[in-house]
């Protein structure tokens, strides 16, 4: 009876992957790796966003955890800030995680399971031993001595960094994930509200309208898709500076509607990528959305590629 039960249960959650594989999406061409995904999870209000889409791509591969810790990986980033002297920052590069997975290796989520309370929030002109105990739930001390030792060590065979110009190739992207690539962490700018939370039974398109303006020759502002029809170089002109791409709203000393933000690129159809988001599976369409292609053009600015990897067990 549980053998039955179980394979039931398995059965439901193939039949909701598939729609969300298949609804939303656009023909004539689609390449989506959803069912290759592990559960979309919630980062809440840490600065964790590039530990989860690291996490996300690495558990696609082979032979690798399903249930890679998230916590240890974000942790491994403030312990080498710390440990080298080179100021622990909020949130991290995609890039870091070139040395610090080979170095520190990961943890399952067993081993180092997420916090439920969050990391705290620190200033400025804190220490770096207090940004480093707020920034990360380990804390250096408790890092080095009870979680380093239990980790498992990984080797980088075979990557691809993207820099800010290589990031934003669509074209490479899609070749990437119809050859094998099922998952993609990529860092974008973004305008918090046009990312907000709801949920829905189908796809929402971000696209660049939302908190940006065209500034025109004749002092005038337009949207972005106003304009896109009449020059279709527009992305280019805007990534080179010829055209002014400029925000709708200013930061405050209390609030920055603008920021940064890792998100997992799992798949396109004909509109745009989809990704996989770690706001939770109440988060638009079970945690996924579809970034249009001018977007990803436009405000992508890294990427990080894994193809190969292994880990000592």
């Amino acid at each position: 009876m549980k053998t039955l039960s179980f394979c039931i249960a398995l059965l439901s959650m193939s039949c909701v992957w598939s729609q969300i594989q298949l609804k939303g999406l656009n023909t004539p061409k689609t390449t989506i790796h959803i069912s290759a995904q592990t559960p979309v999870k919630n980062q809440g209000s840490g600065n964790t966003c590039s530990a989860f889409g690291i996490a996300a791509a690495l558990e696609t591969l082979p032979n690798m955890p399903k249930d890679i810790s998230e916590n240890f990986l974000y942790s491994s980033q403030k312990f080498e800030q710390f440990d080298a002297e080179i100021g622990v920052t909020r949130g991290s590069f995609l890039k870091s995680y070139i040395m610090s997975l080979p170095k520190y290796g990961i943890l399952t989520e067993a081993e180092l399971p997420y916090p439920r309370i969050p990391a705290g929030k620190w200033n400025d002109n804190d220490s770096e031993v207090v940004k480093a105990l707020k920034e990360s739930t380990t804390g250096p001390v408790s890092f080095i001595y009870k979680y380093k030792s239990k980790a498992k060590l990984l080797t980088l065979h075979a990557y691809e960094y993207l820099g800010q110009v290589e990031s934003k190739n669509v074209a490479h992207l899609k070749y990437l994930l119809d050859n094998g690539v099922k998952a993609i962490p990529v860092s974008y700018e973004l305008y918090i509200p046009a990312w907000k939370a709801f949920q829905d039974n189908d796809y929402n398109t971000i696209t660049p309208d939302e908190g940006y303006v065209i500034l025109m020759k004749d002092g005038t502002y337009r949207k972005y898709s106003e304009v896109k029809p009449q020059v279709p170089d527009l992305n280019n002109l805007i990534n080179n500076g010829r055209v002014t791409f400029r925000r709708t709203e200013k930061a405050s000393p209390t609030s920055n509607p603008y920021g940064g933000h890792v998100v997992t690129i799992v798949g396109y159809d004909a509109e745009g990528f989809i990704i996989k988001n770690s706001w939770g599976a109440g988060w638009r369409y079970y945690g996924y959305e579809r970034i249009s292609f001018d977007y990803h053009e436009i405000f992508a600015y890294e990427a990080l590629v894994f193809k190969r990897v292994t880990y000592a067990k």
